[in-house]
């Protein structure tokens, strides 16, 4: 989920407002705010130095001068202007905040309203300039000028933090700010402006936004973290997360993942902890969102792969009660109930599993060691023997020509043509096995003695597993 980004439009041009000097007001006040109109006047006519020097002049005085007299509100306003004459946004924001509170305690709605509408000048400017920096960087980004995506997002940073300097506690550009770190991956610096802006924001309206943009950078951080295959960052990241938000069914996911993948580096009682704790997590997040069987489906595999039979079993019946008919989930079970030694179940289930995906071969791999781990060597060997054809042999389009009276020449009589034909070898003897998948038999014919039938494998109902 990315954050979402706004915009505003330019606020109204820079207002004077002057009132004239007022016969009280402090020499130094007074000077300063001439040295300001002064300095936008040569810079209006293009006179660089000098506007430079009366702007550096104006502050000079203009902080002498509310150091004597801090209730010249006004001349704070001025100060606060000369400081963003001269990009020094965190002083100038300093200056307009405390401007506008002084002249609201006074009630002077006049130059609140100059002294406003200057900062909300300043601040547009700064604000849509960061916006435009991470429009174009992400263009460049998805160009693949990688470097060039980086400077316009540093340079998005540079703005908005401006921004944020001269109109302290405004949601809307913190929220923008940590965008800008966090589409550069520098999520940590995303997660402290968030952090801190909830709190330098608490008396703005849209300060809420800042806390789910806060659980996103979060999000976007720790799949960062696991994508880097930094998996024991991921761990302790996404399980601090999963404590902050209990009901995070994604914060779980993530956990799992990283568990997961984690194991594959791992051996023996160690990797088997790691299946184990990405098994419970997968659980967690399934419980959390029960309408996502994946969730369910990665729990019992993580189960399954550190024999943990009992929670296999549960989480795959929990996948197939979502997806009746999942193949996978039906085989996987199967398996599972096999080595519970669950029998008569584990070949219904493996049958289900076939039915629902007739030509996948280690399904019938799967139902005839079934039935040898019960004992049932026949039906072992005729699904065994479906497997070895589609494992080995060569697919035809159809059964070629068989001799007169053959026992091939007899079962294409009775059961029409078959849908599947492979020819294979075993032990030096040419096979040829017919699948006749919608009818749930196969045959296996003896291709160089007379196509007399070798195997015949019925997989149309389940039959007695039998070892209990």
């Amino acid at each position: 989920m990315k954050l979402r980004l706004a915009a505003t439009g330019l606020a109204v041009l820079l207002v004077a407002g002057l009132a004239g000097t007022a016969s009280a007001r402090n020499p130094h006040c007074a000077g300063g705010i001439q040295y300001v109109v002064q300095g936008l006047g040569d810079k209006n006519k293009g006179n660089t130095e000098d506007y430079t020097r009366e702007m550096n002049k104006a502050v000079d005085q203009l902080v002498q001068g509310t150091g004597e007299d801090p209730e010249d509100f006004e001349a704070m306003g001025y100060l606060g202007w000369a400081y963003a004459e001269l990009d020094s946004a965190g002083p100038a924001g300093a200056a307009f905040s405390k401007a506008i509170t002084g002249l609201t305690s006074k009630g002077d709605k006049r130059r609140i309203e100059v002294v406003s509408n200057n900062r909300e000048s300043y601040w547009a400017k700064a604000y849509n300039d960061g916006i435009k920096n991470i429009t174009d960087a992400q263009a460049l980004a998805d160009g693949g000028a990688k470097d060039d995506a980086k400077a316009k997002f540093a340079a998005a940073i540079t703005k908005l933090t401006n921004a944020k300097m001269l109109k302290p506690g405004h949601a809307q550009t913190i929220r923008n700010l940590a965008t800008a770190y966090a589409l550069a991956n520098r999520f940590d610096d995303a997660e402290t402006v968030l952090k801190n802006g909830q709190t330098e924001a608490a008396a703005d309206t849209s300060v809420g936004q800042l806390a789910e943009a806060l659980k996103t950078v979060r999000a976007n951080k720790a799949s960062q973290l696991l994508d880097a295959k930094n998996y024991d960052a991921a761990i302790l990241y996404y399980g601090e997360l999963s404590k902050q938000e209990t009901t995070n069914s994604d914060h779980f996911m993530g956990l799992g993942n990283a568990y997961f993948q984690r194991a594959a580096q791992k051996k023996d009682a160690e990797r088997r902890a790691d299946f184990k704790a990405a098994g419970d997590a997968y659980a967690k997040s399934f419980e959390l969102k029960t309408s996502d069987a994946n969730l369910a489906f990665n729990a019992a595999l993580a189960y399954q792969n550190c024999g943990e039979l009992a929670l296999a079993e549960g989480q795959w019946r929990a996948a197939l009660k979502q997806n009746p008919t999942d193949p996978e989930a039906l085989s996987s079970l199967g398996s599972v109930l096999a080595d519970e030694q669950k029998f008569d179940e584990a070949v219904k289930v493996l049958h289900q599993a076939i039915d629902a995906k007739p030509e996948e071969k280690i399904y019938y791999r799967q139902l005839g060691a079934a039935y040898s781990k019960a004992n049932n060597n026949p039906k072992s060997t005729e699904l065994l023997m479906m497997y070895m054809a589609m494992q080995n042999g060569k697919a035809g389009d159809a059964a070629g020509k068989v001799p007169v009276g053959s026992a091939a020449e007899n079962t294409k009589k009775a059961m029409g043509a078959p849908e599947k034909v492979y020819d294979w070898e075993s032990s030096g003897q040419k096979l040829q096995t017919w699948m006749y998948l919608k009818k749930k038999q196969g045959f296996t014919f003896d291709a160089g003695k007379g196509f007399s039938l070798v195997q015949k494998s019925d997989w149309s109902a389940p039959a007695p597993a039998g070892k209990k």
